[in-house]
């Protein structure tokens, strides 16, 4: 009868809404990359990347991070060090009173200044650091937008190379002596002999590849860690990874978009046609009665 009718056009249209709140487009857009902890209960973690650096005239460095909230100290995302001296570059950060993490380089032994951050949020966030001998010319971006930039760094020399790099400590000797863990999670670390651009560092934070001058890409089989140090998984929101989708000739936005309009498209019409049914066979009902 149509109150039966009305009854299942209820529990249908109940579906539909659950179904519309699933996180299923969203998903489309991310992708799972393997990741170090390192872990707050240990200050020895830290991994050793297997890869012999040339002495390098412009250099970049991008890596993802998850800060442990909770850890106010300085911390080292990385350093590299040469035989003839320690600290050639590096990237440290410290929590702040306002709920941030600020970052620094080191480049030269010379400690610029903390200005970039990030929100103090335990989530994900890319950095990218960037330094170039000619005007020795420097910058940080973070999430793809450039944070603080700067120049005036010794440009008497290139970056020594024949360097030890290692993610999560400070390195007070060459390849020893570690201070000033981070604690957290670390993925996708890549190495260019080149200074990245703000385009650049916009595509690598979709998780769009760029390819030349790539020195060191990301390799779990490439690094030697302690064993505090264990592999995780991360889920990244990768917008890069969407393709474009054309329905009826129409580019609509993207592919987790389209899908998600497709979606919400289809599902409206088939709730339509649904209600169009049962009032039509509570009408043919009634007359019959």
């Amino acid at each position: 009868d149509l109150n039966g009718g009305l009854e299942m056009m209820g529990t249908l249209l109940t579906g539909l809404i659950l179904f519309l709140k699933t996180p299923f487009c969203s998903r489309l857009s991310d992708l799972q990359f393997s990741a170090l902890k390192f872990p707050k209960e240990s200050r020895e973690g830290f991994a050793h990347v297997n890869k012999s650096f040339p002495a390098l005239s412009s250099v970049s460095v991008c890596v993802r991070v998850q800060w442990d909230p909770w850890w106010s100290e300085v911390s080292t995302i990385f350093s590299y060090a040469a035989p003839v001296f320690t600290n050639e570059f590096q990237l440290r950060g410290q929590a702040d009173m306002q709920g941030r993490i600020l970052l620094a380089l080191i480049i030269h032994g010379k400690h610029l200044p903390y200005k970039a951050s990030f929100p103090n949020d335990g989530a994900w966030h890319q950095i990218c650091v960037t330094w170039q001998r000619s005007g020795g010319h420097w910058a940080i971006y973070v999430d793809g937008d450039r944070k603080d930039t700067g120049s005036g760094t010794d440009t008497s020399r290139d970056i020594y190379g024949d360097g030890i790099l290692i993610l999560g400590q400070d390195q007070d000797s060459f390849g020893g002596n570690f201070t000033e863990p981070f604690f957290g999670n670390i993925t996708d670390l890549n190495v260019w002999n080149m200074s990245l651009e703000s385009r650049h560092v916009r595509l690598l934070n979709e998780c769009s590849p760029v390819t030349q001058d790539l020195l060191f890409s990301w390799n779990l089989e490439l690094l030697s860690s302690h064993p505090v140090v264990k592999e995780v998984q991360a889920l990244l929101f990768c917008p890069g990874k969407m393709k474009p989708f054309k329905i009826y000739n129409l580019n609509l936005f993207s592919a987790n978009k389209s899908c998600c309009l497709l979606v919400y498209f289809v599902g409206l019409v088939s709730l339509a046609l649904m209600i169009f049914a049962l009032l039509y066979e509570g009408e043919i009902q009634s007359k019959a009665e």
